[in-house]
């Protein structure tokens, strides 16, 4: 067993410092600064998913969180987490970019998408929010890292593609920051800015997209760039009737209702388009999207008898979303 041990003297060692290999289900945690901690569940369970049953391993996957640990994999009844500076230690792929703390992969278009006679473009994706089959999958890409996949195909040529993850608390922030990484929105903008200066790319030909948290992350970071964008049903607050027993684990970690945040930035600037994809048909989120001011993004309600609930609206506008992205990067060709 490995410790972390302080001399307090005299020849005297506090042994309340030691970091344990593996800790107990309702054991507590001795937070020492380690770079990993494994707790047995003592089944096939992973600690999330026993953290939406019971209230007190809930608690303790909160202070996980808070102190800036996430569940990385689960081997037979060992959970696993590792802190967040060093998860890079775990990363096995090699098409992964790293700036600051910001992970993402680049894509170039290839083939017959390729167009050396018109500019570069860039797509900026922020990650969705994954599937049921792994909304609490154990591994870290199966939760903070789920992207509208071959989007490239339906997209004009000279698109470059740039899908961000969003490696922060249970599921990712949204691309918002929390109380253990302040600087995370600024890590964010900085990726993107330094990326379109890499690959020499006019603000003209930037489009900012994502739906679900990739939207709240769009509209949000999209505004304080002030870029091209399209949000589809953005969760753009987290509290009161949206809070839904904390179940994205999000609660007290970081600012819940991001709305006067995004007007001031649209009132700061916004020389450049912005589109919101919402529905009247899923009541909480539209009440939410409506408080954006109007005069200052092109908000479409989409009237749609198949849409009953948050995840449909992404799944019944994608002709939409399409058109909108394509417009966006041919009014510059």
């Amino acid at each position: 067993m490995r410790g972390f041990l302080t001399n307090r003297g005299k020849g005297k060692w506090n042994f309340d410092r030691i970091a344990k290999e593996v800790y107990q289900l309702y054991e507590q945690i001795n937070f020492v600064d380690q770079k990993r901690i494994q707790i047995d569940t003592g089944s096939d369970n992973n600690f999330l998913q026993l953290a939406r049953k019971n209230h007190e391993i809930y608690n303790t996957y909160k202070e996980l969180l808070a102190n800036d640990y996430i569940l990385y994999f689960h081997q037979k009844t060992i959970s696993k987490f590792y802190k967040r500076q060093y998860v890079q230690e775990l990363f096995k792929r090699d098409d992964l970019r790293r700036h600051k703390d910001v992970f993402y992969t680049l894509d170039s278009p290839i083939g017959r998408k390729i167009n050396g006679e018109v500019p570069k473009k860039l797509l900026v994706i922020f990650t969705c929010m994954p599937d049921a089959k792994r909304y609490d999958s154990s591994l870290i890409p199966n939760r903070m890292f789920q992207f509208f996949e071959g989007i490239e195909r339906s997209l004009v040529k000279n698109v470059y593609t740039l899908r961000l993850m969003d490696l922060n608390v249970s599921h990712g922030s949204h691309y918002i920051s929390r109380t253990n990484y302040p600087e995370y929105e600024d890590d964010i903008q900085s990726t993107i800015l330094n990326v379109m200066d890499e690959l020499n790319i006019d603000r003209n030909n930037v489009v900012i997209y994502g739906g679900s948290k990739g939207g709240t992350g769009a509209i949000y970071h999209g505004t304080a760039l002030d870029l091209n964008t399209l949000a589809v049903d953005p969760i753009v607050n987290i509290g009161g009737a949206l809070e839904q027993n904390d179940r994205r684990f999000l609660k007290n970690l970081r600012n819940e209702d991001l709305f006067p945040q995004i007007n001031a930035h649209l009132k700061e600037s916004n020389s450049f388009t912005k589109y919101v994809i919402c529905s009247e048909n899923v009541e909480l989120y539209y009440k939410q999207t409506c408080r954006i001011d109007a005069d200052n993004i092109n908000k479409m309600n989409l009237k749609d008898e198949h849409i009953t609930s948050h995840p449909e609206v992404s799944r019944n506008s994608v002709p939409e979303q399409l058109t909108i992205l394509n417009n966006f990067f041919s009014t510059h060709i």
